[in-house]
């Protein structure tokens, strides 16, 4: 996948933003190319799994390049640019199931709905392999986080936010979302 934005070096951080969103249509289409080749039964079997291989692949490297650019924006960002933020809800069922619903890039007001898999490593990063203790790991980190970014914002912690909810019925489940500036990510690099 290419994406020109024009001048990279002098590119403004929304140019970017509209850049990871070009992206993440791209990637979503590839996703719903890959569910509809799996559903249709029509398509010949050879010709069915030679399309997945092929889009996987291109899908796998599309998911990766949006990594890196969104790691080198936020390396780029700076005191006087619009605010980024990443928010990640995940879900924690009984003991040991830990999945991630969705994982959002906020500026401002507007958002992206961001690959799955960053949230997904993300939260392994912060819970571990095993979702052993998970909310208390997460509101662990939580805090950490909640407490560095007072510091260096003095005081605004606006951008910082942590919702757990309790499920009790039809089972133990912990629904999870949290919101933190989008510089976080540089300090628990993940590669997809």
């Amino acid at each position: 996948m290419a994406v020109n934005i024009g001048r990279s070096a002098g590119s403004t951080l929304r140019e970017q933003f509209l850049a990871l969103k070009v992206m993440t249509g791209n990637i979503r289409s590839q996703e719903q190319f890959l569910m509809m080749v799996e559903r249709e039964h029509i398509i010949p079997d050879m010709a069915r799994r030679l399309s997945k291989e092929a889009i996987s692949d291109d899908l796998i490297s599309n998911k990766r390049v949006f990594l890196d650019f969104l790691y080198n924006m936020l390396a780029r960002t700076g005191p006087n640019e619009p605010v980024l933020d990443i928010e990640f809800h995940y879900i924690i069922i009984e003991k040991g199931f830990f999945e991630v619903d969705k994982s959002i890039l906020w500026m401002e007001e507007n958002e992206i709905a961001i690959p799955f898999e960053i949230g997904d490593k993300f939260g392994k990063t912060i819970v571990g392999e095993e979702a052993v203790d998970a909310v208390k790991k997460i509101t662990a980190f939580y805090k950490a986080a909640e407490t560095r970014f007072d510091r260096e914002h003095f005081g605004n912690l606006d951008r910082c936010s942590l919702l757990v909810l309790e499920e009790h019925f039809p089972q133990s489940s912990w629904h999870i979302r949290m919101r933190l500036p989008a510089k976080i990510l540089n300090d628990y690099p993940i590669s997809i």
